[in-house]
């Protein structure tokens, strides 16, 4: 197992190398640059701008910008945003906390929610309640996010009211609020884009983990289980389940960088303030540092996650033996 982990930690660093150097080549061929964005229309005179620029290393050629980019990244220097005019550091770190509670929500609702449809496919095969819930689940991968997410706001946001259409948090008094009714407004307002992102992820985790389920149904341990008088749930839960379940946690790792993409889209519709609108408005602005720390975090988050997922599908399926 320590071998394996050292291999993935080595693996992430590779990956995370190669993204970083794609994302900064790519970004060379983008026009202007952050402070010609940030200054327009400002009444800056000339040898104010050259000399911010040149403080930041834009009047540089590329290859020479990267080596410092690089120098700076390994001490842990962001750089500048200059769009925000703060620290690169300083948005990330406001940013970052919110897109993993939205992601991390997003994950456990949906596996969860994914785990418990495909038990209950499984349990009533081939009957309406498994082609009643096949056919939600199929809609549910083929829906593109963004049309999920127009239709949450629309009926549950502007029509019913029953969940705000935007933002993290209450507006007017509610800093002044105490800790626990805060707690509630913020997830009164992640309930909406974490919904979406989840159902997205429950559909697919639907449909292989009840095709994973069919398959060991068939194993002689199943019938020598049902065949000591345990009833079919019991069969299901403490039988079929943690010997079908490990492929499925392994495929969510997969599924990862896609969530993450997902989310950049969600938190933009929703004015969710993570990573995701982070990213679409310094892309706007122009503002490349940003972007660079951004993409990158967002390569690391999902590596990450996905070596998790990997050493957790590893320890929770384990071949059982059948009961004697």
């Amino acid at each position: 197992m320590a071998r394996r982990l050292a291999l993935r930690v080595l693996q992430a660093a590779a990956v995370c190398a190669v993204v970083a150097t794609s994302v900064f080549v790519l970004l060379q061929f983008a026009p202007g640059d952050p402070f010609a964005t940030a200054l327009d229309g400002a009444d800056v005179p000339p040898t104010v701008r050259a000399e911010w620029r040149a403080r930041y290393g834009f009047d540089l050629p590329p290859g020479e910008r990267f080596v410092r980019w690089t120098g700076a990244l390994v001490q842990g220097e962001l750089g500048y945003s200059a769009s925000l005019h703060r620290p690169v550091a300083a948005v990330v770190a406001d940013a970052v906390p919110r897109t993993l509670l939205l992601i991390g929500t997003a994950l456990v609702v949906g596996f969860a929610a994914g785990v418990w449809i495909a038990l209950v496919q499984t349990r009533h095969h081939r009957r309406w309640q498994d082609h009643l819930l096949g056919a939600l689940t199929l809609a549910g991968v083929a829906l593109p996010e963004f049309l999920l997410a127009l239709l949450a706001m629309t009926w549950l946001g502007a029509r019913w009211r029953i969940f705000p259409v935007a933002g993290i948090g209450s507006l007017g008094d509610a800093a002044a609020w105490p800790l626990w009714e805060r707690f509630i407004d913020l997830l009164w307002h992640l309930a909406l884009p974490a919904a979406v992102l989840a159902l997205a992820v429950a559909s697919r985790v639907a449909r292989h983990q009840r095709a994973a389920l069919l398959g060991v149904m068939r194993e002689d341990y199943i019938r020598t289980a049902r065949a000591k008088g345990l009833g079919e749930w019991d069969v299901l839960r403490r039988h079929a389940l943690p010997n079908a379940i490990g492929p499925v946690i392994a495929l969510l790792g997969l599924a990862l960088p896609s969530l993450v993409g997902g989310a950049v889209l969600i938190e933009r519709i929703f004015g969710w303030p993570g990573m995701g609108l982070t990213l679409f408005d310094a892309l706007l602005a122009r503002d490349y540092p940003l972007v660079l720390a951004v993409v990158l975090l967002a390569t690391l988050v999902a590596i990450v996650a996905r070596t998790l997922t990997d050493v957790i599908a590893d320890l929770v399926a384990p071949r059982r033996a059948p009961e004697r």
